[in-house]
């Protein structure tokens, strides 16, 4: 078995984290990172680095935690952690593990049904609930979450974090997932009219076209993106009395 070194992205949104949240946004964490190289590889363990795992202070306020430079003043532990994709190749990921456990959800101790109660008009509530049942209801939780979005302005995480959790197995032994692999197109090109880089969803529709897929299916597949935009105007429109979604033109996206 090959092992590589990659991204947490590659993972799928449960991992995600690792790379985004917890290195560019959490506290702690410079804002420029060594480059990954085109291949997915992470970078190589620089030699001046202690064999011993101590880190190697630099003078501009930052060191260097197992080849990745990161602050000094972090307040979370950097790690390098092992995953298995369902294909059975094993991936590395940098981790940042806060040094106190993140605050619980505001609404953790709610149960399902007030979470439903309050979901017509709560982001928060929504996208809970949503994540709650994306194992019992992929249905209910696919609503749920492009509600929560609306809800929240657009809000493209509730949509990544769908898109990975409930259709991230593209492949199973070689074979294109083609369910998961249009629903995660939709999902990705809804983002990329809501703002986001359209890098993911022009990769998921070449994938679907080596997998077979016709121009008329994916017309098909876009016009089910312009229905969403339109539901979650009217979730707009319906409980805030406004509309304050906007988004990109379809050809620019």
């Amino acid at each position: 078995m090959i092992r590589n070194i990659a991204i947490a992205a590659v993972l799928g949104a449960s991992v995600a984290c690792f790379i985004h949240a917890c290195f560019t946004d959490a506290p702690g964490f410079a804002a420029t990172r060594p480059a990954y190289p085109a291949n997915n590889a992470a970078p190589q363990q620089p030699a001046a680095t202690s064999l011993t795992g101590q880190s190697l202070v630099a003078d501009n306020g930052t060191e260097v935690v197992l080849g990745l430079r990161v602050r000094r003043d972090r307040r979370c532990r950097v790690e390098l952690k092992d995953y298995v994709t369902t294909d059975g190749e094993m991936f590395s990921a940098y981790s940042c593990t806060p040094n106190h456990p993140s605050p619980a959800h505001i609404y953790a101790d709610y149960d399902n049904e007030t979470l439903a109660s309050m979901a017509y008009s709560d982001a928060d509530a929504a996208a809970l609930l949503g994540k709650r049942l994306i194992d019992k209801d992929t249905p209910t939780s696919y609503q749920l979450l492009i509600r929560a979005s609306a809800l929240d302005g657009g809000k493209i995480e509730h949509i990544a974090w769908l898109s990975d959790q409930a259709f991230g197995a593209v492949a199973v032994n070689g074979e294109p997932q083609i369910a998961n692999l249009q629903r995660q197109y939709e999902l990705a090109a809804l983002a990329t009219r809501l703002g986001d880089s359209p890098g993911k969803s022009k990769y998921l529709k070449q994938e679907l076209f080596q997998a077979g897929i016709d121009e008329d299916r994916m017309a098909e597949l876009d016009l089910r993106v312009d229905a969403l935009l339109h539901s979650m105007r009217n979730i707009q429109q319906t409980v805030l009395g406004k509309v304050t979604i906007t988004t990109r033109e379809q050809d620019d996206a």
